[in-house]
């Protein structure tokens, strides 16, 4: 392996290790907020996720720019292995991209649930 894949492939294990715990944490935060039924912590919740679900997917855009440049430049074949790893990383922030999408996905759903049953009771005492 070259020193680049070889800094690639730990700067995605190292991500992973990292994320996947965090990640956890946060689906425990929204089930206790949810059964909590917590609207300003939902809320914040929300905002939060979609801040991780924009930059998960701008690291991704990255590694896709990373990958088109080394495959589609001329004298850059020596990188494949780099590329490869690369693509590994962009694979795996798109799908935490999508995890941190369903977890926001779900609070929202909650929270437009919670907003349609309180117009439904204000509606019903009319």
């Amino acid at each position: 392996m070259h020193m680049f894949d070889t800094i690639m492939a730990i700067l995605t294990i190292s991500a992973a290790a990292i994320i996947i715990p965090r990640m956890m944490i946060d689906w425990q935060r929204c089930r206790e907020f949810i059964r909590e039924d917590d609207e300003e912590s939902l809320r914040q919740f929300v905002a939060e996720q979609k801040r991780w679900i924009a930059r998960h997917g701008i690291s991704a855009m990255g590694a896709i720019g990373v990958v088109a440049i080394i495959t589609c430049t001329a004298g850059m074949a020596s990188f494949e292995k780099l590329a490869g790893v690369t693509t590994a990383y962009g694979m795996m922030t798109l799908t935490f991209a999508f995890i941190e999408s369903l977890m926001a996905f779900r609070a929202e759903n909650r929270l437009q649930a919670r907003t349609v049953s309180a117009r439904e009771v204000r509606e019903f005492g009319n």
